[in-house]
């Protein structure tokens, strides 16, 4: 429409070169003014409410070095960035929408050193180095009882009633880009360093119990996460794996002694001793049913479920077998 009237225009007052001038100007105005093609958007999300973990998650305490994924406790809003590419020309533009997140993830019930490699969907997400393969902001709290208010969370929580979370670790992502997530928050997996080195099973079993329960071993483990409904669920892990027998003393207060089978030749006794009941309130683990049984009623296959650091605390399977019939 414009090249027409701007044509005839430029002809009426020009002639032959006013109208090739009007022309030109006519087709600019046609085709980035009053026909100019509407522009593209690409995908957008509909809602940016964040889905968060359910109240009553356990997050458990962690001891050595372990691979977790965490409690997300706390969560803002997805924030929509905007912004347009093309155009220009005669060509539409497309307008891209991006999206980043603000959240907290609970790691440990028990102050932890450091964290070191982060995983997101499987993939790599921070490497041994602390350098991460997407853009983001990021804090760390190890969860000790002067623990300070984190502040981007009390930024945005408005009456400044956040908490420190004191005694829990904590991770903190600022802004989070989530475009090679498909626009959602990735399943975080976190490699927690509770302590240097390995740690001695009297340890965590003293922990476990509230220091009511103390063992003589030099046993230690890499790595382990203690969980459980109760101190009982928590221990049953360990006490599975360690020969324990359990008798009561004349005041009725649970006392855990050695296992009353004698050890192998290269098996070191394992003593146990402690105060861990019923005058105190505490929780009692039940006895274990003891009994010997002939060699054709033992199993012929066992295997042992483990975690293993040097393929990324991948989940493994030892099996061992025995000779003989049953």
């Amino acid at each position: 429409m414009a090249t027409l009237v701007l044509s005839a225009v430029g002809t009426a007052f020009g002639g032959p070169i006013g109208g090739a001038i009007g022309a030109i100007i006519g087709q600019q105005v046609d085709q980035n003014i009053l026909f100019k093609p509407t522009g593209r958007e690409g995908p957008r999300l509909q809602e940016l409410a964040v889905q968060t973990s359910s109240y009553g998650s356990q997050v458990p305490r962690i001891f050595g070095r372990m691979r977790v994924a965490g409690t997300v406790i706390w969560a803002t809003d997805l924030k929509e960035t905007r912004s347009r590419e093309g155009g220009g020309k005669g060509r539409p533009s497309t307008t891209i929408y991006s999206y980043s997140a603000c959240f907290a993830v609970a790691l440990s019930s028990r102050p932890i050193k450091a964290i070191g490699r982060i995983w997101a969907d499987g993939k790599i997400f921070r490497g041994a180095a602390g350098d991460f393969k997407t853009e983001t902001g990021f804090a760390f709290h190890p969860g000790g009882e002067d623990q300070s208010v984190d502040g981007l969370m009390a930024g945005a929580e408005a009456g400044g009633g956040t908490p420190a979370y004191r005694g829990l670790a904590l991770a903190v992502f600022e802004d989070m880009d989530l475009t090679e997530y498909g626009n959602r928050i990735p399943s975080l997996t976190f490699e927690v360093i509770g302590d240097d080195g390995s740690v001695a099973i009297a340890d965590i079993i003293a922990d476990i119990s509230g220091q009511r329960i103390a063992l003589s071993s030099a046993d230690r483990l890499t790595g382990f996460a203690a969980g459980g409904e109760d101190r009982q669920t928590a221990l049953r892990a360990l006490t599975d794996s360690i020969a324990l027998s359990f008798s009561s003393d004349p005041d009725a207060i649970d006392r855990i002694a050695a296992s009353p089978r004698a050890p192998a030749n290269d098996e070191p006794a394992v003593m146990v001793h402690a105060d861990f009941l019923s005058a105190t309130g505490t929780q009692e683990i039940a006895l274990p049913a003891q009994r010997t049984a002939a060699i054709s009623a033992t199993p012929r296959q066992l295997s042992q479920r483990y975690y293993d650091p040097a393929r990324d605390y991948q989940s493994g399977i030892q099996t061992a077998f025995r000779g003989g019939a049953g």
